[in-house]
């Protein structure tokens, strides 16, 4: 055997084993950075809802005020057009949107407002204005000209705001609240507004209370 070439043959091997342990080391440690970062990383849907015309982005549990916006003018337009008809419809497409939290609250408003129509043979119809999306609370208010009709006598016509709450779970739109009523959106500027006004009335009854003992 000749010695020289054993050695040289047994260094060289020496050298490729380091090099391979090396590269199975830096090999590990960039498979758990991947890992660390595919575990933070939240998968990103694009969709386009209804009344949008341009992509957007909805990560789980939160979304684009576009996207939020658009499900919202979709909303008004949907429960603001109710008659005996179309109720069940209404009833259906709503359901699989309703948070499993609040859906005996916000089915018992529907339900009300059912009742009211069939009760008193009325159709109601919504034109949505303005829509408007409150970044504070994530609140998304629908403003229009709504129409009640009867079967006798002349249509009423007033200013109604819808109110909805609307989070994504799972890549999905819920329903998490539902309010309307007359006149503009009661937003936090216009809570304040009216909470400030209660306050200066209540104050200016106790005083005069106290006047009169």
């Amino acid at each position: 055997m000749d010695f020289m070439k054993f050695i040289s043959s047994y260094r060289g091997n020496q050298h490729t084993v380091r090099i391979l342990g090396i590269s199975v080391v830096c090999l590990a440690v960039s498979n758990c950075l991947l890992a660390v970062s595919l575990y933070g990383h939240r998968d990103a849907v694009v969709l386009v809802p209804p009344h949008l015309g341009a992509e957007v982005k909805v990560v789980a549990g939160r979304s684009t005020e576009s996207y939020i916006r658009a499900w919202g003018l979709f909303l008004g337009e949907l429960v603001g057009n109710i008659s005996p008809n179309n109720l069940r419809f209404v009833q259906d497409s709503l359901d699989p949107m309703i948070s499993p939290k609040v859906y005996r609250q916000i089915t018992d408003i529907l339900n009300m407002q059912a009742e009211q129509i069939i009760a008193d043979h009325i159709s109601i119809t919504f034109e949505p204005k303005t829509v408007t999306y409150e970044e504070e609370t994530g609140l998304v208010f629908v403003t229009g000209q709504t129409q009640v009709k009867g079967p006798t006598g002349p249509a009423k016509s007033f200013i109604r705001t819808y109110e909805f709450l609307i989070e994504m779970e799972d890549f999905r739109p819920m329903l998490k609240w539902i309010e309307m009523y007359e006149g503009n959106p009661r937003d936090l500027k216009e809570r304040e507004r009216i909470s400030n006004r209660t306050l200066r009335d209540k104050r200016k009854d106790d005083r005069g209370r106290t006047e009169q003992q």
